[in-house]
């Protein structure tokens, strides 16, 4: 999703507002027209056009502490991700899923060699 100029927004509702037709500002300013209704929205709500401040985006982490989660798989000797749901049960008290752990472990950006993983 692109990120537009606080110009272009001010540029695009001014246009707006001088011809009341959005189709013709959204092919003028090559935005979409959800686009502009959001800005125009935004305008009304807040009285500027500077984007929201973004939130985190995406499912809440099942890991509670990557610290300490990372500190865990480099000491654990593990051959499979499968190898360590429990262990990670066993030290961090709580259940994760063996697909929350390869996403942990590819976000931590390590790489299976061997039989091994390595960073």
């Amino acid at each position: 999703m692109p990120r537009y100029s606080i110009e272009l927004r001010k540029a695009a509702i001014q246009a707006y507002k001088i011809t009341d037709y959005k189709v013709a500002v959204c092919k003028q300013f090559n935005i979409s027209r959800v686009t502009l209704d959001a800005w125009i929205k935004l305008e009304e709500e807040t009285g500027d056009l500077a984007p929201k401040p973004s939130e985190k985006r995406g499912a809440p982490s099942h890991i509670k502490d990557w610290d300490s989660f990372q500190v865990f798989v480099k000491k654990t000797k593990f051959q499979n991700i499968s190898d360590l749901v429990p262990l990670f049960e066993q030290e961090f008290g709580y259940a994760v899923s063996y697909a929350v752990l390869v996403r942990a472990i590819h976000v931590l950006g390590l790489r299976r060699r061997r039989g091994r993983f390595y960073s």
